[in-house]
């Protein structure tokens, strides 16, 4: 024993790292982990990006391609040359279209388009049971059209107006209660003499009276010894006077219709007059803000994909990140987020499709050209469109309606399609649903393809490789506490046994 030197072995347990050595053994564990996350995080980023791209591109495809959004640039609305004025807007306003000649016109409404509708009588304040007493059969109600309404000793006012359009829902038949007259107005939502309401009323005779007066309608009995009538709607009547002196008498089933490419919208009865001027404006304008919006997208998604990834900015590690300020992450992340779609496929496809549908023909460029629309020429703006605000103007006042058809006209026959027709297609291929394919691809928060998607797939298969790594390197740092928890007793001994023995000499 006298060989064994104390110098060596005194102090070993004392000098003994343990924290150190273990976490010096799990360095390489722990940076699986980390990359682990970050290749994780940069799919979640990916997803990001691609969804803000689905949203912005569904965003131009509701303002622009939408039938019924004021901005929309496939309807011959959006080329008209002329701006129509009216003299009194409370009786009639009219809007133009491609194609649309100029007008001059009178317009006398003597009767708006109605619906067929009818009053009763009621008093909020009195039990409506009472104000539809009992029939022979000793149950009050209403029928309308073919739908019974029962009335029982606990409906109101309100009640009956929620029963009537309840059961009617589908009848094209809507009630309502004023508090001001005190009436329930039972009405078709269709106007014009088509519109046709019946109504039985059932051993209540003085009911009956009351509503043929307050209505201006005669009850019959029929077969069964009801009570029954019909009300009919009215049509639109007007009389249109041309700068000529012409008069032109018009009876619509409704207060808006379009003729000669001019749509018309009757407010009241009256006089007004309707005249043109040619004015681009308004068409000009919208066909700016279109090309701007589009080319914003445009440069975001050719962007993505031409701009290299920086090696320098991986994501942050949570190590990294509790040394740095919230200012300092997210400078890191912005530079980090760089360039991880270089290349991407669909972003590629999205792009050359509409560079190509646009561009890709001579024919085509040259006739785009010629009403104000060229390919930007600037190669880094891949996609993108050049407007001459002049050019286009001058081209809806020498012929609207060949504009309207090169851009927006609209055939069963892909081929034949306007220009924008096309990118709406194209649009709607890549953005417009859920199994667009960038939605396949990122899907949309708070849809059904919010988790039905690639990256979702990837990041929940990346989520469970992590755990695993996790559960893994726990694993790992239990055996070694276990394991060196173990030899710093066996040190502990050793030690206290060479303290024994120098102590002996």
């Amino acid at each position: 024993m006298t060989n064994i030197s104390p110098i060596r072995v005194t102090g070993l347990s004392g000098n003994f790292d343990m924290e150190g050595i273990i976490e010096a053994s799990m360095t390489r564990d722990k940076e699986k982990v980390d990359k682990a996350k970050q290749d994780q995080q940069i799919v979640k980023w990916k997803q990001e990006i691609y969804r803000d791209i689905i949203k912005e591109t569904k965003d131009i495809y509701d303002k622009y391609f939408e039938r019924y959004s004021k901005n929309n640039i496939v309807s011959k609305n959006s080329y008209t040359s002329l701006s129509i004025k009216s003299s009194d807007e409370s009786i009639v306003v009219a809007k133009g279209s491609a194609g649309t000649n100029k007008i001059n016109y009178q317009f006398a409404v003597s009767q708006m388009a109605e619906p067929a509708k009818l009053t009763i009588r009621l008093n909020a304040s009195t039990p409506i049971v009472q104000q539809f007493p009992p029939n022979a059969s000793g149950a009050s109600s209403l029928t309308i059209g073919d739908v019974n309404i029962p009335i029982s000793e606990q409906d109101t006012t309100s009640s009956i107006v929620s029963k009537i359009n309840s059961l009617c829902e589908d009848k094209d038949i809507r009630a309502s209660y004023s508090e001001m007259t005190g009436e329930l107005i039972i009405s078709r939502k269709k106007t014009g003499s088509s519109s046709k309401l019946d109504l039985k009323i059932d051993g209540n005779d003085n009911l009956a009276q009351q509503v043929a007066n307050d209505n201006g309608i005669s009850f019959t009995t029929d077969g069964e010894g009801k009570k029954v009538a019909t009300v009919l709607g009215k049509n639109l009547d007007a009389d249109i006077t041309d700068e000529n002196g012409r008069v032109i008498h018009i009876n619509k089933e409704s207060n808006s219709f379009t003729i000669d490419n001019v749509d018309y919208n009757v407010n009241s009865k009256g006089n007004a007059k309707l005249t043109s001027i040619t004015d681009t404006e308004e068409a000009t304008k919208n066909m700016k803000a279109f090309v701007e919006d589009y080319n914003k997208l445009m440069d975001k998604v050719y962007g993505l994909i031409v701009t290299k990834k920086s090696k320098d900015y991986p994501p942050l590690t949570d190590t990294q990140k509790e040394d740095m300020t919230t200012d300092e992450i997210e400078k890191w992340e912005k530079k980090a987020k760089e360039g991880i779609l270089r290349n991407d496929d669909e972003l590629r496809a999205f792009v050359e499709d509409i560079q190509s549908m646009l561009f890709g023909d001579v024919k085509d460029i040259e006739t785009l050209r010629k009403i104000g629309i060229s390919e930007a020429k600037d190669y880094n703006k891949k996609g993108q469109i050049s407007f001459n605000e002049d050019v286009f103007s001058k081209a809806i006042v020498e012929d609207s309606d060949k504009v309207y058809k090169i851009l927006a006209g609209y055939s069963s026959n892909s081929d034949e399609k306007g220009v924008f027709e096309k990118l709406k297609d194209i649009i709607y291929e890549y953005a417009g649903s859920s199994d667009s394919k960038f939605t396949k691809k990122a899907g949309i928060e708070k849809s059904a393809s919010a988790n039905a998607n690639i990256y979702s797939k990837q990041i929940a298969e990346q989520e469970k490789n992590i755990n695993r790594l996790i559960e893994k390197m726990n694993d790992k740092e239990k055996r070694l506490y276990s394991k060196y928890s173990a030899l710093e007793a066996l040190l502990n001994q050793y030690s206290s046994q060479m303290s024994y023995f120098s102590q002996g000499n």
